[in-house]
């Protein structure tokens, strides 16, 4: 049985998908290996969402900051490989961000440790980021300590409840291109 979390990002990703004539297509990931391309013409890459099988987790992020990560968060990123994907939630624009390959994959947990060991330094609420908005300050993440997902003003630490959990935000995307 798949976890509720897997289900939901996996339908909002072929939502997101379903929008093109053809594949996706990228610029920005001209030239960058990943198991997700389907063809390159042009300079441009055409993708498709890539099923790890078995799923990755971030079991060395929890390693090195000593934190039990929500299972979410492990279901998140370690679903699949895709480029990052745009969508509203309510009023707030976001991009979700998805790992394109292996070193992708690594990128980002260097990230979430340094972001992890920043918060514990400043005493704040763990979270685990999971996508860009169009406000430089302000991320959307997932609280690690209840699984809500929020926003997060990462000057202030100020976490604003966006939906109860990773599932429930998912599903009430909005795909925009």
């Amino acid at each position: 049985m798949e976890s509720p979390e897997k289900v939901a990002l996996l339908d909002f990703t072929q939502r997101w998908i379903a929008q093109f004539e053809h594949a996706p297509q990228s610029e920005e990931l001209h030239g960058l290996p990943s198991p997700c391309i389907i063809k390159t013409e042009n300079l441009v890459v055409y993708w498709q969402p890539f099923l790890l099988n078995p799923p990755r987790d971030l079991t060395i992020a929890e390693q090195v900051i000593n934190i039990k990560i929500h299972p979410s968060a492990h279901t998140f990123y370690g679903t699949q490989y895709a480029a990052n994907l745009t969508a509203k939630f309510a009023d707030v624009n976001l991009i979700l961000l998805q790992a394109w390959n292996d070193d992708d994959f690594s990128n980002l947990e260097k990230n979430l440790i340094a972001h992890l060991s920043q918060q514990k330094k400043l005493k704040r609420t763990p979270t685990i980021f999971i996508a860009s908005t169009d406000e430089d300050t302000e991320i959307v993440a997932l609280n690690n300590l209840t699984g809500e997902v929020v926003k997060e003003d990462l000057i202030t630490g100020q976490l604003t409840t966006l939906s109860s959990d990773l599932a429930s935000f998912l599903e009430k995307l909005i795909v925009i291109a």
